[in-house]
């Protein structure tokens, strides 16, 4: 019976033979990029022009994320009148939790340094801290990839810059692989009038969008203003105002039914934000307890709000009391020292929570289950502990908030190449 052959490959040769293939098959190459975490991604951009050009596409990032992305993590804003302001952050889950890609935003030297106004679907809009107007600078970041561009300012040598009342960043990535900025400033033409100017990605310049139009002195244009569903939503009760980014159309927008405005004497605004594709709007109301939240959720044509959620969170100032301020009557409404940073969806319905911030830490609340653990504590809770052991003291420094939800932004991992 004669001998069968059996001829073996040697590794070296099946390694090599293997990554021909890979090479060479556009649609194996992308199944396995697909599986990489976003780390791991960025590594392998630097591997070859065309793995780059892959990662970075847009049909790629469709593939990866074929929805919206949920938030990790959240920026918080800290600063102070001496100091160069820097950024708390804190991971939104303790199983898995992820490491902070800066404190600080060193991205490029700003003398006066740099903070987030906004996050928008991974990327961050940033600004000078505290330079005069016709002076402050305008970035784009993203903090995964570690990449940013200065945006040229508004209106070139005419300085429009000084009159700025908000930029608002608009980037959808699973529509277009550009961005747009929406620059609301003062009308120039029309005495106690806006002017809307945009900035694209892709012509690199700015232009003047649509007439002059009146709106309440109070809107909060720098701050308010949401991107979502292909607009920029800014709220301020009957007055609140949306502005297509798309079809570049300014409209008024349904407020929910109870609670006019920011100064309603019986109802506040405690949030404002989108999370995975949904806009969402937190009240609370002098009528019931001031732990009690009314959570909005608009309609996905942007038609009307409806009742999402009701939560009581007296549960968290049982388990926490060093968050009242006894100093004040319960229908104050600083009674209670906490404040909603961020409503954050899920995948799932059952994985909905609300992040809340009291003295000294930040909380997540599940929102079907109410169970509720510390994410981050800050400061040196030992000694904090030993001040309470008066009854009749209350230390002030123990009642106040370091963040609030204008302070806090979502991190949300994007490869998106600027």
């Amino acid at each position: 019976m004669p001998k069968m052959r059996i001829k073996m490959i040697k590794p070296s040769r099946l390694s090599s033979f293997s990554e021909k293939e890979v090479l060479s098959n556009q649609e194996l190459l992308t199944e396995i990029l697909l599986r990489l975490p976003v780390k791991s991604l960025g590594r392998c951009k630097c591997v070859s022009k065309k793995w780059s050009s892959l990662i970075t596409s847009p049909e790629f990032t469709r593939l990866r994320v074929p929805c919206f992305n949920p938030a990790r993590a959240l920026f918080l804003h800290c600063s102070s009148l001496l100091t160069n302001p820097f950024h708390q952050f804190v991971s939104l889950s303790l199983e898995n939790p992820i490491q902070a890609p800066f404190q600080k935003l060193s991205f490029i030297h700003d003398p006066s340094g740099i903070r987030i106004l906004q996050s928008c679907n991974g990327l961050l809009l940033c600004c000078s801290f505290r330079a005069h107007e016709p002076n402050r600078n305008y970035y784009i970041y993203n903090p995964t990839t570690q990449q940013f561009i200065t945006l040229p300012k508004p209106g070139g040598k005419r300085q429009i810059s000084k009159v700025i009342l908000g930029m608002k960043l608009a980037f959808d990535p699973w529509k277009s692989p550009h961005y747009k900025v929406v620059c609301t400033r003062r009308s120039e033409k029309a005495p106690e009038h806006y002017q809307i100017e945009i900035y694209s990605s892709e012509t690199m310049k700015w232009r003047v969008s649509g007439p002059p139009f009146p709106a309440r002195y109070d809107i909060g244009f720098e701050y308010t203003g949401v991107y979502w569903n292909g607009a920029i939503y800014w709220e301020c009760g009957d007055n609140s105002l949306r502005f297509n980014v798309e079809h570049e159309k300014l409209e008024k927008f349904p407020t929910p039914c109870i609670g006019r405005s920011w100064d309603d004497e019986e109802s506040r605004v405690a949030y404002y934000g989108e999370s995975y594709g949904y806009l969402h709007l937190v009240q609370v109301h002098s009528r019931q307890k001031l732990s009690f939240y009314n959570i909005y959720e608009m309609k996905n044509d942007g038609t009307e709000w409806f009742l999402k959620y009701q939560v009581n969170v007296e549960d968290v100032v049982a388990a926490f009391p060093h968050m009242i301020r006894h100093y004040l009557e319960p229908t104050d409404w600083h009674y209670l020292a906490m404040a909603v940073l961020c409503v954050v969806r899920g995948e799932k319905e059952e994985d909905d929570f609300m992040v809340l911030h009291i003295p000294r830490m930040v909380i997540r609340y599940n929102l079907r289950d109410y169970t509720f653990y510390k994410l981050c504590e800050f400061g040196n809770s030992t000694n904090d502990d030993d001040q309470f052991e008066e009854e009749d003291e209350v230390p002030v420094t123990l009642v106040s908030l370091e963040f609030g939800w204008f302070s806090a932004f979502q991190y949300i991992e994007s490869l998106f190449c600027l």
